[in-house]
């Protein structure tokens, strides 16, 4: 008797082992598979599709705090070919689009330096006009706020001859800001400087 009530015993623990194993493991398992449709959930949450000249493409959205290097280059490109490419009809135009990129003390700062050369004319008694090839867009400091250079050539033209070739490069903050028509990236070129041309690898 004593035998068939030890068996029963270890019968009886056995389950008990085996029982809480069990749920131990379907507790494990439901909260893995939990966890993967969530993610999932978030993927595709995050998911976006871009129509570009190429086709469609898809694509992420980032946190809005997330400042990527890619939205910092083609902010840069856009700044640099508003501000400094145009001729006596876009002139204007382009300079309120610059104005749009880059914080008001640094942008006033660029267009004083416009007037006071005349460019206007200049592109009116000349008929001229200004364009930009763009080398470089370094990062040179990736802190809180990311710092970047930008080295290009200044084009010159009278007609379709070119008359002068100017190197220049200028250092400048990228902040975030508010997207909305006229600044779709939510960026802002803030403490902008102009510094010496040297050569560069990085784009």
């Amino acid at each position: 008797m004593n035998s068939i009530q030890q068996d029963y015993a270890r019968t009886y623990r056995t389950m008990q082992v085996i029982s809480i194993v069990s749920i131990v493991a379907l507790v494990a398992i439901s909260i893995s598979f939990f966890y993967i449709y969530t993610r999932d959930n978030a993927e595709k949450a995050r998911s976006i599709y871009v129509v570009t000249d190429k086709g469609t493409m898809s694509a992420y959205l980032t946190e809005e705090a997330t400042i990527t290097s890619f939205e910092c280059d083609v902010h840069s490109r856009a700044f640099v070919n508003a501000m400094f490419a145009h001729d006596k009809n876009s002139y204007e135009q382009h300079l309120k689009d610059a104005l749009n990129l880059i914080d008001e003390a640094s942008g006033l700062s660029v267009v004083e330096q416009f007037e006071q050369g005349n460019v206007l004319k200049n592109y009116i008694k000349w008929g001229s006009r200004t364009e930009v090839s763009i080398d470089s867009i370094p990062l040179v400091e990736n802190g809180a706020i990311p710092r970047y250079q930008c080295y290009f050539k200044q084009r010159h033209y009278i007609g379709s001859d070119l008359k002068q070739e100017l190197a220049i490069a200028i250092e400048y903050d990228m902040l975030r800001s508010y997207r909305h028509a006229k600044n779709p990236h939510g960026l802002l070129i803030s403490n902008l400087n102009f510094i010496s041309y040297h050569k560069t690898t990085d784009s």
